[in-house]
């Protein structure tokens, strides 16, 4: 699957669990500015409490990129049919079946609310990338696409 590679920009934009890894990032290290220059009590181990945050949410960024690049690579594509569709607030669920190696099979992605994922509807036919091993681990190809 390596001629359309997924862009980085919109891995963020589209997959939640890489949004909020991505905002916590960048949020412990303004904790730590705001602690250190502006608060009335600084909190004595904020450095530490901060650098966790960032390390945790880094490694979260960084796996769930490797995750989806690993999937493009050498997953499968499929279709799909979109069976369920749900927002709230910023983030979604886009719930989909599709049939891999002769079997049906029930998947889900959690995304950020935007207009790309807004545009799913229920019935739509979509495409996968399903991990051979594993097809329950799938993705939407077209969220993550270069234009």
């Amino acid at each position: 699957m390596n001629d359309n590679q997924p862009s980085t920009i919109k891995i963020l934009w589209n997959d939640y669990v890489a949004f909020l890894a991505a905002i916590f990032c960048l949020m412990a290290p303004g904790l730590y500015i705001y602690d250190t220059y502006f608060a009335n009590k600084p909190i004595s181990n904020m450095l530490w409490i901060t650098t966790a945050i960032f390390i945790v949410a880094f490694f979260f960024l960084i796996y769930r990129y490797f995750t989806i690049l690993s999937l493009y690579n050498n997953g499968l594509e499929a279709k799909a049919l979109i069976t369920e569709i749900g927002f709230f607030r910023d983030r979604g669920i886009i719930k989909y079946n599709f049939q891999f190696n002769g079997q049906n099979h029930a998947s889900h992605m959690r995304v950020m609310k935007n207009k790309k994922t807004t545009s799913y509807q229920v019935g739509m036919e979509i495409k996968v990338i399903v991990d051979r091993e594993n097809p329950k681990r799938s993705l939407i190809k077209e969220l993550f696409q270069q234009d």
